[in-house]
């Protein structure tokens, strides 16, 4: 009667190990690209939604609701660098800056994984969005392209238009102007 042993011989187990070692290497730049693709469409995402929250804040509260970038929590920034993040605020004054007084409604944080959201112009980019009770937001016109970090961050940018009405969409990828 001979006993049967079960498991593997060395030789299978390096062929193994290294079959999955060449897979690994062959998909590991392709889920980096993923997650800088995925941080792009969550950056784009946040903005187009917390844009439209706003907006019906607005609506609902019947009172002028403010976005504006931000570096912090509690103060509106001088710039228009959004990627370091943005306040939604009832904004009692309307003249789009957190005064003493004005209720914060939302707050994003830095996107740590984006390298850029700004238009072809940043010098032109609006520092902050008011909307009014009806909806409305003055001259809101933007367009924000949104780059991550890393290599090859050029061809994975998204879109994010606001119409002068206030109006926040997310364009398909690829997509390189908002008309």
């Amino acid at each position: 009667m001979r006993l049967h042993h079960a498991g593997f011989t060395l030789v299978e187990l390096m062929v193994t190990v290294t079959v999955s070692v060449i897979l690994i290497a062959i998909a590991a730049p392709s889920f980096g690209t993923l997650l800088l693709k995925r941080s792009v469409q969550v950056a784009a995402d946040n903005l187009v939604s917390d844009l439209r929250f706003a907006r019906s804040a607005a609506i609902k509260l019947s009172r002028t609701v403010s976005v504006c970038s931000a570096r912090t929590s509690t103060a509106c920034s001088d710039g228009a660098s959004w990627k370091d993040g943005w306040i939604i605020f009832v904004d009692a004054d309307g003249d789009g800056s957190l005064d003493q007084g004005d209720e914060v409604l939302r707050v994003q944080d830095a996107l740590t994984s984006i390298a850029a959201m700004a238009s072809t112009s940043p010098v032109n980019d609006r520092a902050f969005f008011v909307y009014q009770p009806t909806g409305m937001a003055r001259g809101a016109t933007q367009t924000f392209i949104i780059t991550p970090t890393g290599d090859g961050a050029s061809s994975l940018k998204r879109l994010v238009c606001v119409s002068i009405q206030g109006r926040a969409s997310l364009r398909a990828a690829g997509t390189e102007s908002c008309t």
